[in-house]
């Protein structure tokens, strides 16, 4: 009994194992098409740049740690974009384009940021790293937004920046909150979300939407695996709270950059912020 139960170790570690063996594989193969794909997102998003220009912050790591060159505006209603991998040359054009889904959908909010990180890094791993701490960085920011009286944050993130976002709720203290949590593409396991480390942080936001689509090769290729699910792709695969919603837009986004400014998450977006009950 004994050595089939060490067996059984064996065989799920060779399977982690391999699964992130893989993982980096696939995302070294992947550089290449998301750093065309950056330049694709720049042009969907430049006729809507023309209508809405969000402020940029950027969040580095600098000779004193993660910091961010700026805080968020005090506002009533305040949309926050973070970008994922090789997004951080086109993050205001990917906000604009993003945003201009949400107002089609019939949510304007009063101002609008993108937030700027270092993710064009051929290590990708480090990049999938990097975001708690941008997280932990934006979590500072809405702190500092809430202390000076402001009102709803709607903060989503794309890819990588779906990590951000999640690990943004985990991050703030208590007595903060986010108004709307949205994952687009987010490139991550199901387990993460369902368990540790970013499920205890759900209860920080009135509402957290997590939109995928079957079409998203690139996340469902690079996460999931064995017992679990690729959270861009699949959902989260279990019901981690009551405020947690897995959106399924297969049928309009057909690849890991059409969910920004795909009509359908803007609509189904601005319709959870303006009758959801997170006003």
């Amino acid at each position: 009994m004994g050595r089939i139960m060490a067996d059984n170790d064996n065989t799920g570690e060779r399977a982690r194992r391999d699964s992130r063996t893989d993982r980096r594989t696939l995302l070294r193969a992947a550089g290449t098409t998301l750093v065309g794909g950056t330049g694709l997102a720049a042009t969907a998003g430049s006729a809507s740049a023309q209508v809405a220009v969000p402020e940029v912050i950027e969040v580095d790591d600098g000779l004193f740690g993660w910091s961010a060159d700026g805080s968020l505006p005090v506002t009533d209603e305040l949309f926050v974009f973070i970008h994922g991998w090789f997004g951080d040359s086109t993050v205001s054009s990917q906000a604009s384009t993003v945003q201009d889904a949400l107002e089609s959908g019939g949510y304007t909010p009063t101002e609008s940021v993108a937030i700027e990180w270092p993710a064009t890094n051929f290590n990708y791993l480090g990049a999938e790293s990097d975001t708690e701490d941008v997280g932990a960085v934006v979590a500072d920011l809405i702190e500092d937004f809430d202390d000076a009286g402001g009102g709803n944050v709607r903060l989503v993130g794309h890819s990588l920046g779906g990590r951000c976002v999640y690990w943004t709720a985990t991050k703030l203290g208590n007595g903060s909150g986010i108004g709307t949590v949205a994952g687009l593409g987010t490139a991550a396991d199901g387990s993460e979300i369902c368990g540790e480390p970013w499920n205890s942080g759900l209860d920080t936001a009135c509402e957290v939407r997590n939109y995928h689509s079957q079409n998203d090769s690139l996340v469902g290729s690079a996460y999931g695996g064995i017992g679990d699910t690729a959270l861009g792709t699949e959902g989260a695969g279990c019901s981690p709270a009551s405020n947690y919603s897995d959106v399924d837009v297969t049928g309009s986004v057909g690849g890991h950059l059409e969910y920004l400014g795909d009509d359908a998450v803007g609509s189904d977006l601005a319709d959870a912020i303006t009758t959801g009950g997170c006003e």
